[in-house]
């Protein structure tokens, strides 16, 4: 009697370390890969955060932010879905997903700037500059400097704390 199913045999521990359940091999290494989870023992996951945190994080970077789009500084109107972008994308920083690093965005420029950095997404309004007529060159100018500034100060900050915060936030 076989069966083609994996065994689940990697125990995942919530953030406070509470059991929640068991995970296959692939799923631990999947969560640890996106940065969600770590390993605390051979057989044993524990998550960075919970969606839950997660979620109520990215409702409060919406609020604060009057919803404004960080990038083209449009109101976003209540009938559209404000997103929350990574400034550094979670591909280039395991850490990303803290709270410092999530800005209020439009869903139009946070699809469009993908896994870009700002600075990167900066320089490639100004190399299309005719398609985003929607920002302003006042703008693009702050962008520019922001993000400069931003990506010193977030790796200044991870220098500094990270030990503090055992890089998560």
């Amino acid at each position: 009697m076989s069966s083609n199913k994996k065994p689940k045999v990697i125990a995942v521990l919530d953030v406070n370390g509470n059991f929640l359940s068991f995970c296959t091999r692939q799923r631990a290494k999947k969560i640890v890969h996106d940065h969600k989870g770590y390993f605390i023992a051979e057989r044993t996951l524990k998550l960075k955060t919970s969606k839950t945190r997660e979620a109520r994080e990215r409702r409060e970077v919406i609020k604060e932010s009057k919803r404004i789009c960080y990038i083209c500084n449009r109101k976003i109107s209540e009938k559209e879905t404000a997103t929350v972008d990574h400034v550094i994308p979670k591909s280039r920083d395991e850490f990303a997903s803290n709270k410092f690093n999530l800005k209020c965005c439009c869903e139009r420029c946070n699809n469009d700037k993908a896994d870009m950095t700002l600075l990167e997404y900066v320089q490639h309004i100004r190399y299309n500059r005719k398609d985003y007529d929607y920002i302003s060159d006042k703008r693009l100018n702050y962008l520019e400097e922001y993000a400069e500034m931003y990506e010193k100060e977030y790796y200044n900050f991870y220098v500094k704390h990270i030990d503090e915060i055992g890089g998560i936030m």
